[in-house]
């Protein structure tokens, strides 16, 4: 959350310990609490703390601006003092997850993913070690085949034969996989629109799919608005008459959909956590849960909000970042801890059953961190 300077009445983040503009004390500097990082060092430090792989491994380059394909980031560009989160995608193209001042901030959105990464590579170990333990044979064949003076069996073995058939049923396997990942990649095509401008009734639509939202918008008194479609545009085979194209140009009558604020808030989820807006606080659940709630002073209780009745500022999760402050409560303030609430009972219960690791996220020396399962072509 941005404060204003007592001294020079500049505005900076609460987090920091003093004012970057004056050099003035901060008094009220706003700290998280338990293990939660809010600068890259201590991120450095909570990442060896868990006995984490090396960055080759993990591919998580922590105060690093690392530029080959297939790498998660965070540094400092000490060029505009901007702090950039990043993913480095499997054909070596960047998408900027965040790039601002706010450091606190930046931190989480990487310490967040990385997070998720360690629960799906505790999985993947847990699925591995399944298959592994029941692909046992449960015991050595013997063969009974007859020897010949040399040594070798004048008979195929039995353990020959079954290789011979495991071979053969996994080169079917293979097969039926790639028929069936064509036709369902087929099936797939037809049924989502592509990506890009359409015009239908008099009307622009921008169909847009990224990694974390797909949908519809429309243009509508000179602004890009979410809205539903029905009917010919759902399908891909359907919509096609109506298609303009990917790219934006003049002729379309209509400002570029990847301009608008609309777009910027489909890339940037808010984070789970505290808000502050005009002296009130705000909390967000992600997805799983969904929902903003505000705290009522007087009444000293959280209560669930509709979008419409939050402050201009967090309807936009491109803006809202801007008023977030930690994601963990902290004792010297006058609000409630949110995770006392039912509200957070209950988003836990449904998170649950997504992590196998019960929320442990320290690293076994003993288990393999495999990159290759991680989806690389997904802009995060």
């Amino acid at each position: 959350m941005k404060i204003k300077c007592e001294y020079c009445e500049n505005y900076f983040d609460d987090t920091l310990e003093q004012c970057p503009h004056c050099g003035a004390p901060n008094k009220n500097v706003r700290r998280s609490t338990a293990d939660q990082p809010v600068t890259i060092e201590e991120l450095k430090e909570w990442y060896t703390r868990q006995g984490l792989p090396p960055a080759e491994v993990t591919r998580f380059f922590i105060g690093e601006d690392y530029k080959d394909p297939k790498a998660f980031g965070i540094y400092k560009d000490a060029n505009t003092g901007n702090f950039v989160v990043y993913k480095n995608k499997a054909d070596g193209s960047r998408a900027v997850r965040y790039e601002g001042t706010d450091e606190a901030f930046a931190v989480n959105e990487i310490f967040m993913r990385l997070k998720q990464e360690i629960l799906e590579q505790k999985a993947h170990n847990l699925k591995s070690g399944s298959k592994a333990n029941s692909s046992g044979n449960g015991g050595a064949e013997t063969s009974t085949s007859q020897t010949s003076k040399t040594g070798k069996s004048s008979k195929p073995s039995k353990i020959t034969i079954i290789i011979l058939i495991a071979i053969f049923g996994q080169g079917i396997f293979v097969v039926a996989f790639t028929i069936f990942s064509l036709i369902s990649g087929m099936v797939q095509g037809i049924n989502i629109p592509n990506t890009g401008y359409y015009q239908k009734d008099g009307q622009t639509y921008y169909y847009y799919s990224e990694s974390n939202r797909n949908g519809w918008a429309v243009y509508d008194n000179n602004d890009w608005v979410e809205t539903e479609v029905n009917g010919e545009l759902t399908k891909w085979k359907t919509a096609k008459p109506y298609f303009q194209g990917n790219d934006f140009n003049a002729g379309l009558g209509t400002s570029d959909f990847t301009q608008s604020l609309l777009y910027d808030d489909v890339l940037h989820e808010s984070s789970k956590g505290y808000y502050r807006v005009d002296d009130r606080d705000y909390y967000f659940l992600p997805s799983v849960y969904g929902g903003w709630f505000y705290y009522d002073e007087s009444s000293s209780d959280w209560f669930p909000t509709s979008k419409d009745e939050l402050p201009a500022d967090l309807k936009h999760s491109s803006t809202a970042q801007n008023f977030w402050y930690t994601p963990t409560w902290d004792s010297n303030t006058q609000i409630k801890d949110f995770e006392t609430t039912s509200y957070y009972s209950e988003y836990e219960d449904k998170t649950a059953s997504h992590s196998d690791s019960g929320g442990d996220y320290s690293w076994d020396s003993g288990d393999s961190w495999d990159s290759g399962t991680t989806d690389w072509d997904s802009d995060w």
